[in-house]
């Protein structure tokens, strides 16, 4: 099992079941930027690479989510309430491959809530596994505050920050969404060259 947290300022840092490294290139990726990570297999597979991708950016889609899961404010122990949601859940989670990520609210030092959401997510983790996932289909990603509502003016009206997201990751390798590095909305796709003639084009780095 591996764990993974964003970047507070200019590091990533991958906590595993061994010795913590750092992936060269993730480091100094953002959540919405689209930049930072090129290699999409950083979970271990390129399910978990494109899910996790897909979640940094901002862009997890709603199908490919299973279950969320809320948390009370300043928690991280899964509730009885939302134990129910992660047993209605269960059995498909039983059968694919999941990204589990976790998210706070914008209230608390950045530092904080980056470790906040990844115990979140550990803690939905844990109560799946007990349920009979296999542990080593399963990864966690930290997102912190990065995607909260900014303009959350008390407690009450950041409730829905403080979660985490079940993701099938394998819906990413299914043909149901489009890469998260591919071009954004809006633009045209380049013209695709004779077969019979050269094709040389412009190869963008991811």
């Amino acid at each position: 099992m591996k764990r993974f947290t964003l970047p507070l300022l200019a590091a990533a840092f991958l906590v595993g079941c061994g010795p913590s490294r750092m992936p060269t290139d993730y480091a100094g990726s953002t959540a919405g930027s689209g930049t930072g990570a090129t290699d999409l297999n950083l979970l271990g597979s390129s399910a978990a690479g494109a899910a996790a991708q897909a979640a940094r950016d901002g862009i997890i889609p709603p199908e490919a989510i299973l279950v969320t899961v809320q948390f009370d404010f300043d928690q991280y122990t899964v509730s009885a309430s939302e134990r129910t949601k992660l047993d209605a859940a269960a059995g498909k989670a039983k059968a694919t491959k999941l990204l589990i990520v976790g998210y706070t609210d914008q209230f608390g030092t950045e530092e904080y809530n980056l470790g906040l959401s990844d115990k979140r997510a550990q803690s939905v983790r844990d109560y799946l596994v007990k349920l009979g996932c296999n542990p080593a289909d399963s990864e966690v990603l930290g997102l912190g505050e990065q995607q909260a509502d900014k303009s959350a003016a008390g407690r009450q009206s950041g409730a829905k920050d403080r979660k985490a997201v079940v993701v099938d990751a394998n819906y990413f390798t299914r043909g149901g969404a489009a890469a998260p590095s591919a071009p954004a909305a809006g633009k045209a796709a380049p013209a695709k060259a004779p077969v019979s003639g050269p094709a040389p084009g412009p190869v963008t780095a991811l």
